[in-house]
């Protein structure tokens, strides 16, 4: 998982429990969503979901034998992926924030972040603050 802020973006390391810089620049505008004019793409932070291909195919002390086919590896991390976001959204509600799970531009992110050909950016997820609505 990487997280977009407005100065930079940073890959978060589950087994060091930190953030660690990837890119010193605001991708959240352009790059994040240029294609869907209802995104938006300046909310605070910007959770952006990367499948690693090679961490499914080369594990150690786990094998399954149907990782090695491209579309069992999708139902993997397809269905880590919305775990993940769900519990994002459960956060998110519990602390008076709002959270949008959002298709992305993929192939312009892969090169912002420096991915290579074994990962690939599947969704991101935008958190931020709820609109204020006026009552009529």
């Amino acid at each position: 998982m990487y997280v977009a802020l407005r100065d930079g973006v940073y890959r978060y390391s589950a087994l060091d429990n930190l953030l660690a810089p990837i890119v010193a620049r605001d991708v959240r505008v352009g790059a994040m969503t240029p294609r869907q004019r209802d995104v938006d793409a300046s909310a605070p932070v910007q959770l952006l979901y990367v499948a690693d291909i090679h961490r499914l195919t080369e594990t150690t002390g786990f094998y399954e034998p149907g990782l090695l086919d491209p579309e069992i590896q999708k139902s993997y991390y397809y269905v880590d992926t919305g775990l993940i976001a769900a519990n994002v959204y459960l956060f998110a509600a519990a602390h008076g924030l709002a959270a949008w799970f959002h298709n992305c531009d993929r192939p312009g992110l892969a090169l912002h972040l420096g991915l290579d050909a074994d990962q690939r950016v599947l969704f991101a997820q935008s958190i931020g603050y709820p609109e204020k609505r006026e009552e009529a």
